[in-house]
């Protein structure tokens, strides 16, 4: 078992106070992700396709400024070992974890089955991270732009109390692309919350629930689900990660070089240094949104009160061929939870030049767009908007069996186009790349985990844009 996560709060003249997470035995056989086994698509239904008259609102909250602030301050003293980026680039082109490409990755299955059937890239992990109870790999983005040329992938952690998971922090990793038929490399990043005490002094606080929901792993909805960062979107200088409630936001230029050789976050009290879980880098949350017109997000197996209402996000993505650029975000839902008259909807969110999302004077965020379907348990979605109109890429889960990957272009009145996707297959994510759009994903069992792409027009019906 990993040692315990530490949080340290920083006190006036660095003092430290210690909130160590207890480590307990883990229960047997656990399950990265409960995923219940899909209701069968028909075959003449599911078209995605916009619904009139339903519009969503997000409303950002800050972090607080003067945590920032005091953030600034810390890297300013050489003592604390913080040195302030400009971007990812850093992070990305010190990878030093390891992943080897598909022919080289053993009995690991996750994405036989579409390999026989698509061209794919796929790369498993050489270290722990490939078997772990506890890093569990959730989004997935790629970007080519000067905050990163390269991938990231969104990590949640999680340490067993009893028969129960306890969800007691979050990370992103980011590294190059890997070329085909060569060894890849990433580097884990924190991510991490500034605060204030009452007193007004920093206090750094991990990227968890803010109430960590109690029940076994097995439990269905919210309780569950809130344990998870779905998705995750690079857009300009923003990266946005999904917590079922919202979206969580981060300004890449917030990213810091520390000190490693600790497991703990925060300054410690007896070498003055900043540490972020023996990471060498750290990215903290500037602020998150969450919907105000919507109510709250119900269990997966039920169905919203209504079409505009008890949203949830699930996963989110950024789409560059859109105009302006924006997000989608996507709900996890199983059967129950959607109906005819309820489906699950995909939100596209309007966003700026610099990746920001694209907020009115009174700073609220109206969604574009929002599309419905009725296939139940994606886990993920990508936009591709072309021809004149949209299509979605849906990647659906199907437990320990291979799942599917969905295309649907909005309107047409067709249903979906299906295609067999890997086990235990997450979020998506599109690459616009001159050699042939490709769409990422990444999947999430215990030694079936594997980062791929797959080219997006394999992925649809012949003919489609």
């Amino acid at each position: 078992m990993p040692a315990p996560r530490r949080t340290v709060l920083l006190g006036a003249a660095g003092a430290a106070a210690l909130a160590v997470a207890g480590a307990v035995a883990l229960p047997s056989a656990p399950a990265a992700h409960v995923t219940v086994s899909p209701a069968a698509a028909s075959t003449g239904a599911g078209d995605t396709a916009p619904l009139p008259g339903v519009a969503f609102i997000l409303k950002s909250t800050p972090v607080s400024a003067a945590a920032l602030k005091q953030l600034d301050d810390l890297a300013a003293n050489p003592a604390r070992g913080m040195k302030r980026q400009a971007n990812l680039v850093a992070a990305a082109s010190g990878a030093k974890n390891g992943m080897t490409w598909k022919t080289g990755c053993g009995s690991n299955d996750a994405v036989k089955a579409v390999d026989a059937k698509v061209t794919l890239g796929a790369w498993c992990f050489d270290n722990g991270d490939k078997s772990s109870n506890y890093w569990i790999p959730q989004g997935v983005a790629s970007s080519r732009s000067a905050q990163l040329d390269g991938f990231v992938l969104s990590w949640y952690h999680r340490h067993a109390s009893g028969s129960d998971w306890v969800t007691d922090g979050s990370r992103i990793t980011v590294g190059k692309r890997p070329l085909v038929e060569k060894k890849g490399a990433y580097q884990p990043v924190t991510l991490a919350i500034p605060t204030t005490t009452s007193a007004g002094k920093l206090a750094v606080k991990d990227v968890r629930p803010a109430a960590p929901a109690s029940g076994t792993v097995a439990a269905k909805g919210v309780a569950e689900a809130t344990q998870h960062q779905g998705g995750v979107a690079l857009a300009g200088d923003h990266l946005y990660t999904a917590d079922t409630s919202g979206l969580r936001v981060y300004d890449v230029r917030r990213t810091y070089q520390v000190a490693t050789g600790k497991n703990e976050l925060g300054v410690d009290a007896a070498d003055g240094k900043f540490y972020a879980h023996n990471e060498k880098y750290v990215l903290f949350q500037t602020g998150m949104y969450r919907p105000v017109n919507a109510g709250s997000c119900p269990a997966w197996d039920k169905a919203p009160s209504a079409k505009n209402k008890d949203l949830c996000f699930s996963t989110v993505t950024y789409d560059p061929t859109t105009s302006p650029k924006s997000l989608l975000t996507a709900e996890y839902k199983t059967a129950g939870g959607v109906t005819s008259a309820k489906p699950m909807r995909v939100v596209r969110w309007p966003l700026n030049a610099d990746g920001s999302l694209k907020a009115d004077a009174s700073g609220q965020v109206k969604s574009a767009v929002v599309y419905g379907t009725n296939l139940t348990n994606v886990q993920g979605v990508a936009g591709y908007h072309g021809g004149g109109g949209d299509t979605i890429y849906y990647s659906q889960s199907n437990g320990a069996s291979p799942g599917a990957i969905y295309s649907d272009r909005d309107g047409d009145g067709k249903a979906p186009f299906k295609v067999v996707g890997p086990i235990g297959g997450e979020s998506l994510a599109f690459d616009p790349y001159s050699g042939g759009d490709r769409v990422y994903g990444v999947t999430e069992r215990p030694n079936q985990r594997m980062f791929y792409w797959i080219y997006r027009k394999q992925l649809q019906r012949s003919g489609m844009p």
